[in-house]
């Protein structure tokens, strides 16, 4: 029938008259980016009726798609399933946001302009030499695929979640008793040995028959898959080509910067110098009070005359500032860690601090200069004004280009020949794009939604024109099409052996493993049982719950091995990091001295408050009214 329909309109000047009419009612009432969003599904999901953009679940479809890739070394193995695992988790993530913000938002937080601002421009990952910077805040939201907008949105909801959180949290209290039975657990020392068997070690010896190796093909061939896969002519619009064809003079730019010149203007900074006594965050609390006693005569001295200049070289634990008579030079707000900040904009020029204490140690501060407020010249920001200027001049292009592209590529269904000669835009012909992809075309969830629509694949329809990235659009066809398949099983051969080697590895180490608990729960020595088995015996000192030398895998395991009678020990078996498999011999608890009296630590406090903090969550999201989009999540583009 739609073929029908566009037959019609191509053969009819009233019904094309009409149709573009129509069209326009959405650019009138919502603007060109929701028309470009596409049709399909409308929403990923509902909660308590609002609706989830399927936008919010691209935009995490594709960051969990991003987060595999990296796991598995940038690329994504072949034939890797993503519907179940990036699908799922991405629509998971967009819910659970959703309920946050509803739950933020009916117990009346709010993160302002102003405070979203200032954590923006004190984001690291915005800066260059330590300060904001315009240019990586693009491109970092560009490698994302999000708008700025969207982006703002999404930190602006994390924002009101720590918000939310620590409001619960800060407020989170454990009776006395409460509080040393938790700090007792959480400093608690275990002691133990352990003996790893090699997986690999063992899987290199074992041969694979080709029997087998048909056997573990033939029962896991999925897992061998070749995705599906398609090639595409296209046409991709990015409002920097249009820039490039803008025509400007000097004049205009200085006439832009003269009529917003209020845009620029270089925020008050300080220019300040400081001796900084540096403590570890772990450091005892005598420990402390003396580095606090030093940095005390060293204000002393600085207030009976001698200079902080004179000072730093050799009292100055910063290697860089301290040759330099601890001077920092100039810095805005955003830079400095916050007890710092907050010091040096509340002093007066030539003004010297107490000792304040930040999460490097203690700092003695001079205030050396005041830089005020003030107008930024054109010439400082000549660049940043042409920029902006053209970006300005090319958005009414840009809108008009996209709609000549949706308009031609409808029209002439069955080519995007004549939207490339009427726009000007090149059509260009990718490579083989699949779900693994993460660069070029394939970082793009729309572009594979749209090449294997109903539609675009089987009926060879132009796509619609889709909204990639903000200012950014591309309109295609599909031209070829791969179903998914499996690999030749040559092609997989090395693979399957390795898998089957370390298959029949693991089964025969797992009951070695028993045999050696049965050995050691004899009384057998565990160096020697190590020893006749080709394993590593490992004998620790006391591990805590902390422990960054031990294998993650094998602390955690510990910690949750019952306490053994004293002088004997108890015993089990774990999967550690590695693959390898280890035997734990837990031999007794060496409890840690916790000062009689004293004031719980921040974490026996926090840790029953977050809880309380995540059962709540957990009982929002219960509560809620949520209805997924199941046509979003088995949609084959996302395969």
């Amino acid at each position: 029938m739609l073929l029908d329909i566009r037959d019609g309109i191509r053969n009819s000047k009233w019904l094309k008259y009409i149709l573009v009419g129509i069209i326009c009612v959405p650019f009138v009432f919502f603007g060109v980016s929701s028309y470009l969003g596409g049709g399909g599904h409308g929403y990923a999901a509902k909660v308590n009726g609002t609706e989830i953009p399927l936008r919010s679940y691209e935009n995490a479809y594709n960051q969990v798609r991003g987060r595999l890739a990296q796991t598995f070394g940038g690329s994504l193995p072949e034939g890797l399933d993503l519907q179940p695992i990036a699908s799922g988790q991405a629509m998971d993530t967009v819910i659970r946001q959703e309920v946050l913000r509803q739950a933020t938002e009916n117990n009346g937080f709010a993160i302002g302009d102003d405070a979203l601002a200032q954590e923006l421009i004190s984001n690291e990952a915005f800066a260059v030499d330590g300060v904001f910077d315009k240019d990586r805040y693009t491109l970092q939201l560009q490698s994302m695929g999000v708008s700025a907008s969207e982006f703002e949105d999404q930190f602006r909801g994390d924002l009101l979640l720590r918000q939310f959180q620590n409001s619960v949290v800060s407020t989170g209290f454990a009776l006395k008793d409460e509080s040393a039975q938790l700090e007792s657990l959480r400093s608690q020392m275990r002691s133990a040995s352990y003996i790893t068997l090699d997986v690999q070690a063992r899987a290199d010896t074992i041969e694979v028959t080709d029997d087998e190796v048909t056997q573990h093909y033939d029962a896991n061939l999925t897992a061998f898959n070749n995705p599906e896969k398609v090639k595409v002519e296209y046409i991709e619009l990015n409002i920097d080509d249009v820039k490039d064809t803008v025509e400007y003079t000097d004049e205009d730019i200085s006439g832009y910067f003269e009529q917003n010149k209020t845009q620029w203007v270089a925020p008050e900074k300080r220019v300040a110098s400081h001796i900084l006594l540096a403590i570890d965050r772990d450091a005892s609390d005598s420990d402390v009070e003396d580095k606090l006693k030093e940095a005390n005569d060293l204000f002393a001295r600085i207030g009976a005359g001698e200079s902080l200049a004179s000072l730093a070289p050799d009292a100055s634990d910063d290697p860089g500032s301290a040759d330099n008579g601890g001077s920092l030079g100039e810095f805005g707000r955003g830079i400095m860690v916050p007890e710092f900040e907050e010091m040096a904009f509340s002093m007066g020029e030539g003004d010297v601090s107490e000792p304040i204490r930040s999460d490097f140690g203690f700092h003695i501060i001079q205030l050396d200069k005041i830089i005020g407020e003030r107008g930024q010249s054109f010439e400082e920001v000549k660049d940043e004004v042409k920029d902006q200027y053209l970006t300005q001049q090319a958005q009414s292009e840009y809108y008009s280009v996209t709609e000549l592209l949706s308009n031609s590529s409808f029209e002439n269904s069955d080519s995007l020949q004549p939207a490339s000669d009427e726009s000007g835009l090149e059509l260009q012909t990718s490579d083989w794009i699949d779900s693994n992809l993460t660069d070029g075309l394939g970082a793009y969830p729309r572009v594979l939604a749209a090449a294997l629509s109903d539609d675009v694949l089987n009926n060879g329809a132009n796509s619609e024109v889709i909204e990639v990235g903000e200012n950014h659009a591309i309109v295609l066809r599909t031209i070829e099409h791969a179903p998914a398949a499996p690999k030749p099983i040559d092609e997989v051969r090395e693979d399957i052996v390795s898998r089957v080697q370390n298959e029949k590895a693991t089964e025969a180490l797992q009951s070695l493993a028993d045999d050696v608990i049965t050995e050691l729960e004899g009384g057998a020595d565990a160096a020697t049982v190590a020893s006749n088995n080709e394993a590593e015996f490992v004998e620790t000192a006391a591990l805590a719950r902390t422990d960054a030398e031990t294998d993650r895998a094998i602390v955690q395991r510990l910690f949750t091995m019952p306490k053994p009678e004293i002088g004997s020990s108890t015993y089990a078996k774990v999967t550690d990091s590695s693959g390898n498999i280890a035997v734990i011999d837990f031999s007794g608890v060496a409890e840690s001295e916790a000062a009689e009296g004293g004031t719980p630590a921040p974490a026996s406090v926090q840790a029953p408050a977050v809880a309380e903090f995540n059962a709540m969550i957990s009982a929002i999201e219960e509560d809620a009214d949520i209805e997924r989009n199941e046509a979003v999540l088995s949609q084959s583009a996302y395969q």
